[in-house]
């Protein structure tokens, strides 16, 4: 009789523990994506805004000297 509550409550710390883990590491990989989605957004979007005003204003100037080579 004691073997097998002992079996019952190993499973069951068992089950509660797998659990734990995967309820951890649903935590932890919701942290680090946000870390990685603050650093594109702090980070990588400014550059990527500067980049586009530079490719705007090489078109507008390339424009005007087409333009103005007419």
């Amino acid at each position: 009789m004691k073997t097998e509550d002992n079996i019952r409550i190993r499973r069951g710390k068992a089950s509660i523990s797998s659990l734990n883990l995967k309820k951890a590491s649903k935590v932890v990989v919701i942290i680090i994506g946000a870390i990685i989605g603050m650093v594109f957004w702090v980070f990588i979007r400014p550059i990527l805004k500067g980049a586009s005003w530079v490719i705007s204003l090489i078109t507008a100037i390339l424009l005007l000297t087409w333009l103005l080579t007419l």
